[in-house]
């Protein structure tokens, strides 16, 4: 297995450990899909904390299984399970992390893009260079690239292949935060844990407003109302509420 989890204080911490670069092979872009189809029905779970192991967070595809994609002509499979994979990310209702150090290069930067909350390392370098080998994204990660940074700096990206520095990347939005090489692991964990303590139905809720807001904002007013009156029913709005009148520390039980 490249791909490992450990669920602790309602943190699933994922790991892929495949060494030396984190490439994403057909194996392991099946563990990752799994991994996150598990951990999105786990009740346990309120926060999931992603990670590699190594100098670089991921440096994308396998090439050496192109050859036999071209010959069995197996390139839209291909396509498909990627777009599974990264959906695999998004659709996940816990708030997911993400820390991104050394490199995050084609496939990797579209895993990267997939994230809630995207923690770049100072020294990470972000980049599609898929033109350089005759193809284009194909995990989901364009779409995704559009949505985060637009248009026209998506058009440069992929048709220059040309990777951007951690500072550039916070500029363009793909990096939610620019962080210390030597701290930025420990400080994505701490964030994650802070998250965990906060009321869990609202997280989720909060993750579901933002994303529903994007999809369709015509309607969100209506669709928003129906968020915003459930997460008034919970118990931990009322625990929340009643620790600030007491002014002691709430004890919520995210739900």
């Amino acid at each position: 297995m490249n791909v490992h989890v450990s669920i602790h204080g309602g943190i699933a911490e994922v790991c892929l450990d495949h060494a030396p670069l984190n490439i994403l092979s057909e194996q392991v872009k099946e563990e990752i899909t799994h991994t996150f189809k598990r951990i999105a029905n786990d009740s346990s779970v309120r926060v999931i904390f992603f990670h590699t192991n190594g100098d670089h967070f991921c440096c994308g595809a396998n090439l050496k299984e192109f050859p036999e994609r071209i010959q069995n002509k197996t390139a839209g499979d291909v396509w498909l399970r990627g777009h599974e994979m990264l959906a695999s990310v998004i659709d996940t209702p816990q708030p997911t992390i993400a820390y991104i150090q050394g490199k995050a290069l084609g496939g990797g930067a579209e895993l990267a893009s997939a994230f809630d909350i995207r923690i770049f390392s100072s020294k990470a370098q972000v980049g599609y260079p898929e033109v350089l080998r005759g193809v284009f994204p194909g995990n989901g990660g364009l779409e995704r690239l559009i949505a985060i940074v637009g248009h026209s700096y998506a058009m440069k990206l992929v048709l220059t292949g040309k990777p951007i520095a951690a500072g550039a990347a916070l500029q363009c939005g793909l990096a939610s935060e620019v962080v210390s090489d030597l701290e930025g692991l420990r400080y994505t964990e701490e964030l994650a844990q802070y998250m965990a303590n906060l009321p869990g139905v609202a997280l989720q809720t909060i993750k579901q407003a933002v994303n529903m807001y994007d999809a369709a904002p015509e309607s969100f007013i209506e669709a928003g109302k129906d968020l915003f009156y459930g997460v008034h029913e919970t118990y931990d709005v009322k625990e929340a509420v009643s620790a600030f009148i007491e002014k002691r520390t709430p004890h919520f039980l995210h739900q």
